[in-house]
């Protein structure tokens, strides 16, 4: 990775509030779509890293946190996703935190689930 990618990618970090990078901090490492791949180090292609968050085909920059329901967090995001760059709100569904999470990339998609790999 380059030094400018590198500062790219942690410039929205510098920008997340002390409590919010609290929060995300229980959430970094490897994730995927079901439990059974995560004993398949070649299917864990999700991961949430301090200010990003990514995936098969998708990037996303995560910036301040914004308004979201019971259980949810959202935050300010860029998502380059193929070709495609796309601002909005990175949704993450906490409801179920022990087992697993959603995320729904902006602009507002189907909920993906994922489960921790540890």
């Amino acid at each position: 990775m380059s030094l400018k990618a590198i500062c790219v990618a942690a410039l929205p970090l510098l920008l997340l509030p002390a409590s919010a990078q609290a929060e995300i901090e229980g959430l970094l490492g490897k994730y995927a779509t079901t439990k059974e791949y995560c004993k398949d180090a070649a299917m864990q292609v999700f991961e949430i890293r301090r200010g990003i968050v990514e995936g098969p085909n998708f990037l996303c920059l995560l910036g301040t946190p914004q308004p979201a329901g019971a259980g949810l967090e959202a935050y300010e995001s860029k998502c380059t996703q193929g070709d495609r760059v796309h601002l909005g709100a990175l949704t993450l569904d906490l409801s179920a935190k022990e087992d697993h999470i959603k995320i729904s990339l902006p602009v507002k998609q189907d909920w993906i689930t994922l489960y921790p790999c540890k």
